[in-house]
């Protein structure tokens, strides 16, 4: 197991388009109980990989009784899986989850080299000590400043002018100056 599998879950479910399963002819000639025993299948074969191949123990991991498995057990159902050591497979699925940890490893290793152009981007800048300067757009004179808007607080000043005038009234200017004026004290 590489180090970045074993950070990855597996893929909690497959994707599946029933009009491809209702397409098919093997489904189409399945009775209701093979097709309810082929999506239990094909479900614990997501989740378990892999479902006993012989009838009275998969009767029993399905907490059924045998003869209502080996009814719904036909060649229909059977031609989605294949046997392999004892155990029934569904290859489809088998190749659908492989495809997606594929893709999954694939994304977090050009996750982890965008992260990593991204430090590498970080660091060079901080190593730079010249500022940055954003280009200005046509009617901006600084960053975030329109032409025709003034850059004083004329408006702010304005309405304090008689504080701004009255401010000291001849009285000799101390540390607590201001706070005695504004407070009219």
């Amino acid at each position: 197991m590489n180090s970045v599998s074993k950070f990855l879950r597996p893929a909690p479910a497959y994707q599946e388009y029933a009009a491809d399963l209702l397409a098919d002819q093997r489904y189409r000639l399945m009775t209701l109980a093979e097709r309810g025993l082929l999506d239990t299948l094909r479900k614990e074969c997501w989740v378990n990989n892999k479902v006993p191949s012989s009838l009275p123990v998969l009767a029993k991991f399905l907490g059924q009784e045998q003869h209502v498995i080996r009814q719904a057990l036909t060649e229909y159902v059977l031609s989605f899986f294949q046997e392999v050591d004892g155990f029934l497979i569904c290859p489809e699925l088998i190749a659908y989850r492989e495809e997606i940890e594929d893709r999954r490893k694939r994304q977090s290793i050009g996750g982890g080299i965008g992260g990593k152009k991204t430090q590498s981007n970080i660091r060079k800048d901080k190593a730079n000590l010249q500022p940055k300067l954003k280009p200005l757009s046509g009617d901006e004179v600084n960053g975030g400043e329109k032409r025709g808007e003034e850059l004083t607080n004329k408006g702010v000043i304005d309405g304090h002018k008689d504080w701004l005038n009255g401010y000291g009234d001849g009285k000799p200017v101390t540390g607590r100056s201001y706070l005695e004026q504004s407070r009219g004290i």
